[in-house]
């Protein structure tokens, strides 16, 4: 019978040469958790007319063998080898085209090749494999060291160690000032890391958080392991309570101890050359006079405290006055001062007002005598311009009496040796007479220059007005009667040996012989 089968399958997978098959799926990596449930999932899709027999689960061994794990039939069910008993099942065990499997609370010794082999009708048998792996999760751990000194150098302060599979990844967060150092070692199905932390301790690092973390695949999310540090130290001691002064009769005197530290310290009081009074109470950092204080209670007080990592102490020197030393009225302070400080600022008020008016007092004076100055340059230019007007108003009145007079007595004038004594005058004066006129006429232009324009154009109005007036009675005269000309232009001549000769001018301008203007 056993014969009769072998040559019926074997007739079927040759009567099936052209037949078509289906697809193996499977995953090829598959990563399990330690104690956790791990399904190794193989499914076959089979085409029209193709139906799955059997399915076959079986695992590679460290030797190299297969050895059969379990066997989903599709009319018998799931067989499982007596080895894996109670922690293999099927998922799915009315669907013969699925033969996934779950292999529960996965360990490491489970890890290896796994091999899937799929029997169809009338295709024939097909398979396909997987890797499986077994995540070791880390267990950290921190280890603190204690106690951390202030002051005693680089130090660590805690190691964090983590073993896993694969190895773990070890970082530190915290707010103090540090660095770490990191080593590994390797185990058969694991490797562990450690990390060191070291600072140099301070007391500010006290109270600090130190977190170590760590992160690693078989981690649904990293964990942290935390430590607090702690930094033991003693501060400086310093008393207090005597700032104020103590005197004979004061009641309620004491003196405290001030010291930080870590731990706590402890205080104890001591007096110089003697023993503490009677009448006094040491309660923790406190000493306490009971009565009232006394020449007796003088000496130097000296405070201890003490804690696990040093002692440090502080002395002071109390003198008892005789009397209560009179204190300052503070409201009587406050007031002076106020009244200081006013009456500073009124100074400075006053004293700036005065300057103020001063210096806008010696502004305007500057100011006026800007104006002045002006005004008189002014007056000056026009009285000078006036004048210029004037001698050559005059010029011009002696040449027309020269003209007349010439007119009125031709032989007197024409005589030869008059105008000859006149001519040679006139030629040893004519050069610095010209000069002369010159001279004024530029300084004359120069201040008219400097007199505004509208005095100007007064000046020249009133001018031309006296000109016209001057020639409307020259004309008059003239016309009517010449004798005043004639006497008026005798006052410019003199006789001398019955001789004329011209009078000399103050403005240097007179008429030669030949009636000319020199």
């Amino acid at each position: 019978m056993t014969g009769g089968l072998c040559a019926r399958l074997l007739l079927l997978s040759l009567g099936c040469s052209g037949c078509v098959a289906g697809v193996v799926e499977m995953q090829r990596e598959v990563s399990a958790v330690l104690g956790v449930d791990v399904v190794l999932s193989c499914r076959y899709r089979a085409e029209s007319g193709e139906k799955v027999t059997q399915m076959v689960w079986s695992r590679r061994g460290g030797s190299g063998q297969t050895v059969d794990i379990a066997t989903l039939n599709a009319d018998y069910g799931l067989y499982v080898v007596p080895q894996y008993e109670g922690r293999v099942k099927e998922t799915a065990p009315l669907d013969p085209e699925d033969g996934s499997i779950v292999l529960k609370n996965a360990v490491q010794a489970d890890e290896g090749a796994y091999k899937c082999r799929v029997n169809t009708f009338p295709a024939g048998n097909f398979e396909d494999s997987l890797k499986l792996t077994v995540l070791v999760p880390p267990l950290p751990s921190l280890n603190p060291v204690s106690p951390l000194l202030e002051g005693q150098g680089r130090t660590m302060a805690a190691s964090c160690t983590a073993e896993g599979n694969p190895i773990p990844t070890l970082t530190w967060e915290t707010e103090v000032r540090g660095s770490n150092v990191t080593r590994t070692s390797a185990h058969p199905r694991s490797a562990s890391v450690t990390s060191e932390f070291y600072l140099e301790p301070s007391r500010d690092m006290n109270e600090k958080t130190l977190t170590c973390v760590v992160s690693h695949p078989g981690l649904s999310q990293e964990k942290r392991v935390q430590h607090v540090l702690r930094v033991w130290y003693l501060s400086d001691v310093s008393i207090r309570g005597h700032e104020d002064g103590w005197y004979e009769g004061r009641e309620g005197a004491a003196l405290k101890c001030l010291s930080e530290g870590n731990p706590a310290p402890k205080y104890s009081w001591t007096r110089v050359n003697g023993s503490l009074p009677v009448q006094m109470k040491t309660e923790g950092d406190s000493l306490t006079f009971l009565g009232p204080l006394t020449q007796e209670d003088a000496g130097v007080y000296v405070c201890r405290a003490t804690n696990d990592v040093t002692s440090r102490q502080s002395s002071v020197h109390l003198s008892i006055a005789e009397s209560e030393p009179q204190k300052l009225n503070l409201v009587s302070v406050s007031i002076i001062a106020v009244a200081v400080v006013t009456g500073l600022l009124l100074t400075i008020v006053v004293v700036a007002m005065i300057l103020v008016n001063r210096y806008h007092k010696k502004k305007t004076k500057r100011l006026s005598e800007k104006i002045e100055e002006l005004s008189t340059l002014s007056r000056e230019c026009s009285r000078k311009r006036l004048n210029s007007n004037t001698a050559s108003a005059d010029i011009r009145a002696q040449m027309e009496e020269s003209i007349q007079l010439r007119s009125n007595h031709p032989d007197s004038l024409r005589d030869a040796s008059i105008s000859s004594i006149m001519g040679e005058e006139a030629d040893r004066r004519s050069y610095s007479t010209l000069t002369t006129v010159r001279e004024i006429e530029t300084q004359t232009e120069l201040l008219s220059s400097a007199v505004p324009a509208e005095e100007v154009r007064e000046e020249e109005e009133e001018e031309e007005e006296e000109q016209k007036a001057d020639e409307e009675e020259r004309d008059q005269g003239g016309t009517t009667d010449n004798h005043p000309f004639i006497k008026q232009a005798m006052t410019h001549f003199y006789k001398e040996n019955g001789t004329l000769r011209a009078k000399p001018s103050t403005n240097g301008i007179y008429i030669n012989g030949r009636g000319h203007l020199v």
